[in-house]
């Protein structure tokens, strides 16, 4: 697609049998001087979720030395060519497959991890789920609704960005509206229970530096898949 006279591309996985359900649609944004290929190579969420339409996007150039591709960081960065990119595919995905509205996600790793959280801020009703994975924002704030957050960052990151991470852990948490309570999530998280009118938060440290961690595929698929139950059965009035 062209937006603003500039070429817009994604990689798109379907299932190849749907059957008559509706379909999970995941947004999945590379970091930076990475692209769509590359990473969906590396990651295989499609071939782990292949009952689920699943989205690589592909980054333009962004201000680096030497220039390498990502995604805008702020509202009016880039002329805001990625938010208006992410809703034209958005919305040209539905028209192309039978979408469930309440299992649409996103995530993003690094750079695109920073792009994500400007998703919470931007796009909050355009997705049900979102997950950031080795990318820290420990200032965020946001008026807008909580929505259920995955959040992993990589011990093997740095001790210089510990603080960072805790600080992140914390923002999130008040805007989840984290209500005190927590328990284990599989044996990699903490899951913070919310208060009325917050969401679900889940967050945690895996042995490993700055890359795609193993198993996390596994996890965001447990992650999104409870985030969509604990929405549907809100959504009936069940307890």
């Amino acid at each position: 697609m062209t937006i603003d006279d500039v070429k817009r591309s994604a990689l798109v996985f379907s299932p190849s049998n749907p059957g008559d359900a509706k379909l999970a649609l995941i947004f999945v944004f590379h970091g930076r001087g990475d692209d769509s290929g590359k990473f969906a190579r590396a990651v295989k969420l499609h071939k782990d979720w292949k009952d689920a339409v699943v989205v690589y996007p592909r980054g333009l150039r962004i201000d680096t030395q030497p220039p390498m591709r990502g995604w805008q960081g702020r509202v009016g960065q880039y002329a805001d060519r990625d938010l208006k990119f992410t809703d034209r595919l958005l919305q040209r995905l539905k028209t192309m497959f039978d979408v469930d509205p309440q299992k649409t996600y996103v995530a993003g790793f690094s750079n695109g991890g920073h792009f994500t959280f400007l998703l919470l801020k931007e796009r909050t009703d355009s997705f049900v789920a979102f997950a950031v994975i080795g990318a820290l924002q420990p200032d965020f704030q946001s008026e807008k609704s909580p929505r259920p957050f995955f959040f992993l960052f990589g011990r093997g990151e740095g001790t210089q960005y510990q603080d960072q991470w805790v600080d992140t852990v914390k923002a999130l948490a008040r805007h989840n509206q984290a209500s005190g309570e927590q328990t284990d999530y599989e044996d990699c998280c903490t899951l913070l229970y919310p208060k009325p009118g917050g969401a679900m938060m889940v967050y945690g440290l895996y042995n490993a530096g700055h890359v795609w961690p193993n198993r996390g595929n596994e996890r965001l698929l447990r992650f999104f898949t409870q985030a969509s139950s604990d929405i549907r059965i809100a959504g009936s009035g069940k307890k």
